[in-house]
């Protein structure tokens, strides 16, 4: 599989500040935490509340861009604008495109940790 949908520098950086235990860390941290946080956002806007979309688009920014996972930074950047001018009606399709980067996302952050030496 390609690793073209994670940004390799990224990945590098963190390995510069922690070795592969840390990038191992990171990448296990996140691939646990995205699939609850878009439930969450999920939940939130069937209830009307925008408040957990935006902390998901907050902090899959920051996240997400720690590890290279330039798409889903890109969608969480669109999330967050969309919910701030309360755009919701495009906010469900969004979601599901950040389910589908997740997914191809964790592929390649799945490889890029097989290749680590612990």
């Amino acid at each position: 599989m390609s690793n073209n949908c994670i940004d390799q520098k990224a990945i590098e950086a963190l390995h510069e500040l922690g070795g592969n235990e840390l990038v191992s860390q990171m990448i296990d941290s996140f691939l646990a935490y995205l699939p609850k946080v878009i439930t969450e956002a999920r939940k939130g806007l069937a209830n009307g509340n925008i408040d957990p979309v935006l902390r998901m688009g907050h902090t899959l920014r920051s996240s997400g861009r720690n590890l290279g996972a330039l798409r889903i930074v890109e969608l969480a950047q669109e999330i967050e604008s969309a919910g701030r001018a309360s755009q919701l009606p495009r906010l469900p399709s969004l979601l599901d495109e950040m389910e589908q980067a997740f997914f191809q996302a964790k592929d390649c952050l799945e490889e890029q940790r097989s290749r680590l030496v612990l």
